[in-house]
């Protein structure tokens, strides 16, 4: 078991700052990324260092793509602040000791109970939740009241979070950009994007906690399904072409005997022989 002790070193962090980082919402990545900085300016009591995409990304075991991303999130949220070198240089970065100016959304301190602003931003009625406009658009018919829960559920998941390694295709369908092409080259894009619009139809009408989970696993097994449908009834173009060659070839040989014959008909007892003319 690894030896660990206080005295083989620590990170002094102010009560305050962790506790308002806590209190924000950041994804995972951008949590973890909060904590190297951290660990290498404040574990160091340095105020600032360099730390350059790829560190950061193999530090917390993401890809690059995605450390970027959120890095610049945090950034252009000001919670963290690039204190020398741009984009050709390593850039020194360091936590905004300043947590008041983060753009980031907070919890409530206490559990269970929310501030008057946050009841405003999350009514317990659903309608109330939309735009005055959209309330307006709604249907009044108790009889469309069907139509007037799938308005409102749209605008819910809408609102839900993207993860923030993927990329939103249409209202409820997530995929990272190389599940996209690997589907596109695997199946082609006309069918991927058909079916991405079909399995967004699907978890439309449903409850979100009965959404698929993992999005790409389902659009290739629905592909996979549509394909096979498709190849049973449809005959490849050499059997096509095979049968009717055999129709043919009857044709001609049935006439060839009604000639031998001379009386139009065929040899034999044929009498209950359909004639294909």
């Amino acid at each position: 078991m690894a030896d660990v002790q206080k005295e083989k070193g620590f990170t002094p962090i102010a009560h305050e700052l962790l506790e308002a980082a806590a209190r924000s919402k950041f994804n995972g990545t951008q949590f973890r990324i909060i904590l190297i900085v951290w660990r290498y300016t404040y574990g160091f009591n340095r105020k600032s260092h360099e730390l350059s995409i790829s560190f950061i990304a193999e530090a917390i075991e993401v890809n690059k793509k995605q450390a970027e991303r959120e890095l610049q999130t945090l950034i252009d949220k000001n919670v963290l602040k690039i204190t020398a070198g741009g984009e050709k240089q390593t850039r020194s970065l360091s936590v905004n000791k300043d947590y008041e100016t983060w753009k980031i959304e907070n919890i409530p301190l206490i559990r269970g109970k929310k501030s008057p602003e946050e009841k405003e931003q999350h009514p317990s009625n659903p309608l109330e939740a939309l735009p005055a406009k959209k309330r307006e658009d709604l249907p009044s018919n108790p009889r469309d009241k069907k139509e007037r829960k799938k308005t409102i559920k749209k605008e819910e998941i809408r609102d839900m979070n993207i993860p923030s390694e993927k990329i939103k295709f249409h209202d409820t369908v997530y995929l990272t950009l190389e599940q996209y092409e690997k589907l596109c080259a695997d199946f082609g894009k006309h069918r991927v994007d058909n079916t991405i619009e079909a399995l967004d139809e699907w978890q439309t009408n449903k409850k979100p906690s009965q959404h698929k989970k993992d999005h790409n696993k389902t659009l290739r097994v629905w592909i996979k399904k549509e394909l096979e449908k498709n190849k049973s009834s449809f005959k490849p173009k050499a059997q096509r072409n095979k049968e009717e060659m055999d129709i043919l070839n009857q044709f001609y040989e049935e006439g060839a005997a009604r000639e031998t014959n001379g009386d139009g008909k065929l040899p034999g007892d044929d009498q209950d022989r359909l004639s294909l003319l």
